[in-house]
C-alpha cells in the first residue's frame, strides 16, 4: 500500500502544480491583454503656433522704359536716367554695394514682323535697377517717394517691393515647443472629457514652416506658421 501511496502523491504534486501554472498563465494572458489593449488608446492632436516678425531684407527694383529713333541718343537716355535713379537711391541711405542693375534691354521695333511702318519710335529700352537691402527704414521710404520723384525728371517708373524673412531658424526652436506646449493642452482636455489621462508621447511629426505676408497692405510684416501633430497614450 505504502508504494502505491507514491506515486498518488507525485501525481497528486504534479497535477496541483499543472493547475496553479496554468492558473498563473491565465492570469499573465488576462494582464497582457489588458496592458496591450491599453496601448491601443491614443489620442492625436494638432498645435499650431503662429508669430508675426517684421521682414529683415527687402529686395526693391525700379523699372523703366525708354523710346527713341535714334539707337545712339536712346544709349544716352538711358544712362542718365539710370545716373537719377541710383542718385535718389543714395540720398536714401542706400549703399553703393546694395545697388545692382545690368546692361538695359534694347529692341527694334523693325525686326517685328507684324509692326506697321507707321510707328512713333523705332528703338526701345527696358532697364531695371534692383536695391538688396537690410535697411528697412530706407527702403520703405525710397519706395513711397522714387516715383513721384522720377516723374518730376519725366521718367515714368514702375518700383515692385519683395520683403523677405531670414531669421527663421532662430525662432524655430521656440515656435516648436510653442506648439508641442498647445498639442499637450488639447491632449489634456481630450482626456478630461473622456476620463483619463495623458501617457506618453507615442508619435510626433512637425509640419513645414509657412511664411507669408500679413496682409496684402503690409507685405513688411511676415506671418510665421508652423503646426505640430502628436499622438498621445491614454490611460
Amino acid at each position: 500500500m505504502k508504494g502505491s501511496q507514491i506515486p498518488f502523491k507525485k501525481n497528486y504534486i504534479i497535477g496541483t502544480s499543472i493547475v496553479l501554472a496554468a492558473f498563473v498563465l491565465g492570469l499573465m494572458l488576462v494582464w497582457t491583454v489588458k496592458t496591450l489593449k491599453s496601448f491601443d488608446d491614443t489620442v492625436t492632436v494638432k498645435g499650431l503656433c503662429e508669430r508675426e516678425v517684421p521682414a529683415d531684407n527687402v529686395v526693391l527694383r525700379i523699372s523703366y522704359t525708354a523710346q527713341d529713333n535714334s539707337l545712339m541718343d536712346l544709349r544716352a537716355t538711358v544712362d542718365r536716367n539710370d545716373q537719377a535713379i541710383v542718385d535718389l537711391i543714395k540720398k536714401a541711405g542706400i549703399k553703393d554695394e546694395e545697388i545692382k542693375y545690368t546692361t538695359a534691354n534694347f529692341s527694334d521695333r523693325y525686326d517685328d514682323y507684324y509692326v506697321s511702318e507707321n510707328i512713333k519710335f523705332r528703338y526701345t529700352a527696358r532697364q531695371t535697377i534692383s536695391v538688396f537691402s537690410s535697411n528697412m527704414d530706407a527702403v520703405r521710404k525710397l519706395q513711397r517717394t522714387i516715383d513721384g520723384d522720377l516723374l518730376k525728371l519725366d521718367i515714368i517708373s514702375n518700383t515692385n517691393a519683395n520683403y523677405k524673412f531670414d531669421g527663421l531658424n532662430d525662432i524655430k526652436p521656440s515656435m516648436i515647443a510653442e506648439s508641442l506646449d498647445k498639442a499637450r493642452e488639447s491632449a489634456e482636455e481630450f482626456a478630461k472629457n473622456s476620463h483619463s489621462k495623458i501617457g506618453k508621447m507615442r508619435t510626433a511629426s512637425q509640419g513645414y514652416f509657412d511664411i507669408g505676408d500679413l496682409d496684402e497692405n503690409t507685405p513688411q510684416i511676415k506671418k510665421i506658421r508652423v503646426v505640430t501633430t502628436v499622438e498621445y497614450y491614454l490611460k
